[in-house]
């Protein structure tokens, strides 16, 4: 059993340590995702990740969705063109603002996902093997709030100063 990286009471470390863990499991995941999406063919693995992204979210802005794959602006319009292109989503002006073009996924990319979905499973079994589905499933509930506050003020913060993050961040 793997001893404990730090000790109550060191709560930078811990949670280092964590962020470290949780990035490597992370980094073995696209790792074995990449060369699978690569064994079978199919786009990039950002293609998954937006289509994806876009399927849980529904119609959305270009930026709703960059935003929500907490991309640059100019890498996620290329992924978001390159899936135009290829017609996995489809696009269309904004009833409320002439401005903005709202994006959905379409059946083409309804059927890339489900490949992509297909071969996601395999990979996640590849990363969590031995890891008993009690243990994944606390892992998540822990997490889970931590991942949503995240989500919501990264967003928000994407580009202010770093110390502007922290300040409101922390004051929360």
């Amino acid at each position: 059993k793997p001893k404990h990286p730090g000790k109550k009471g060191e709560r930078i470390m811990n949670g280092a340590h964590l962020l470290k863990v949780m990035g490597r499991i992370l980094s073995a995941y696209s790792l074995y995702f990449r060369s699978a999406v690569n064994h079978i063919g199919a786009p990039p693995a950002e293609s998954f990740y937006y289509l994806n992204s876009l399927l849980q979210l529904g119609e959305v802005r270009k930026s709703d969705l960059i935003n929500y794959m907490f991309a640059e602006t100019t890498t996620g319009m290329e992924v978001i063109n390159r899936l135009i292109r290829e017609k996995k989503i489809t696009e269309r002006t904004s009833p409320d603002d002439k401005r903005a073009k709202l994006i959905t996924i379409t059946d083409k990319g309804l059927k890339a996902l489900d490949e992509y979905y297909k071969i996601s499973g395999k990979v996640v079994e590849m990363t969590f093997k031995d890891i008993n589905d009690d243990v994944i499933v606390d892992c998540y509930e822990m997490l889970k709030y931590c991942e949503q506050r995240n989500s919501s003020v990264a967003i928000e913060l994407k580009n202010k100063p770093f110390e502007q993050m922290y300040d409101q961040i922390m004051a929360d």
